[in-house]
């Protein structure tokens, strides 16, 4: 059974919770097993449901048994309907199927994602045997930048401001789909984020993005290839040109989720696994 988690029930299971929050059999994304992401973070991420009128937390119960909770946002303008922390100890099938039942009662017409490790193998097959689109399959990398020591780009990588934005949205917009990201969002945003293409006879061959951050966390949001074809020179040059950079921003960590056939290039960096990582989507009719 899922039920709105109160204030008072939070208290009392919050501990037990973030116990299964850094098991990525048993828990969703985001992982708290990354060597980032604190207990203090769990505890203070999670405590926001209680002051956000987009979120909720719902308790989830087998056979009386509390086994965790699905912490859920969405954003009304975008349609958008996800997780922040889907922690189920025992009965994942079960939670999955109230929670998608809840769903189709209260969010009409939203897109629904949820991400998983592939450890996590109780809902990456529940959600493949009932409808959901594998949308994305990545290897989750975390770079400790303290250990990092900054290589030289030879490649002419340039940065991206609003006036050759156009370098950047010409190659964006055609692998963007459905990615909230897309490049009108980022062009609107863009004094948060930091864009590096790499440009040569008048082409834009490839592009690294990442957004700016206080507390020295910067992710990677992607890097696009012209015709989406993968060039390991290029790749690899806008890799170091944004480790580099976020270096010098003092940055403490860059996360990036990787497909297959950059992966070797990123352990030659120095990134470390983390685990590999599945997102599914469906939108609900």
């Amino acid at each position: 059974m899922l039920r709105i988690c109160s204030e008072q029930e939070y208290k009392k299971y919050v501990e037990y919770v973030y116990t299964i929050a850094v098991d990525q059999s048993k828990s969703g994304y985001p992982t708290y097993s990354d060597g980032i992401k604190t207990k203090e973070l769990f505890l203070e991420r999670s405590s926001k449901a209680f002051v956000r009128d987009n979120e909720n937390i719902l308790l989830f119960e087998y056979e009386g048994k509390v086994e965790g909770w699905i912490h859920y946002y969405y954003l009304a303008e975008d349609h958008y309907l996800s997780t922040v922390s889907f922690n189920i100890d025992v009965h994942t099938e079960e939670a999955l199927q109230e929670f998608c039942a809840y769903a189709y009662k209260h969010f009409k017409g939203y897109d629904l994602f949820l991400g998983y490790s592939k450890d996590n193998k109780k809902a990456v097959n529940y959600l493949s045997a009932h409808g959901f689109e594998c949308i994305e399959d990545d290897f989750n990398n975390t770079a400790f930048l303290d250990k990092y020591e900054p290589l030289k780009v030879y490649d002419d990588v340039t940065r991206i401001t609003r006036d050759n934005y156009e370098l950047f949205r010409v190659l964006h917009s055609k692998i963007e789909g459905d990615m909230y990201w897309n490049s009108d969002r980022i062009y609107e945003d863009i004094d948060n984020w930091v864009i590096f293409v790499k440009v040569y006879g008048g082409d834009t061959l490839g592009s690294v993005y990442y957004m700016i951050d206080d507390d020295g966390w910067y992710e990677i949001y992607g890097i696009d290839m012209k015709d989406n074809v993968y060039n390991a020179n290029c790749f690899k040059a806008l890799l170091v040109k944004a480790l580099n950079t976020a270096k010098e921003l003092d940055g403490k960590f860059m996360t990036f989720f990787c497909d297959k056939e950059g992966q070797d290039i990123v352990k030659e960096l120095g990134f470390e696994c983390v685990g590999e990582y599945v997102c599914f989507k469906k939108h609900i009719d």
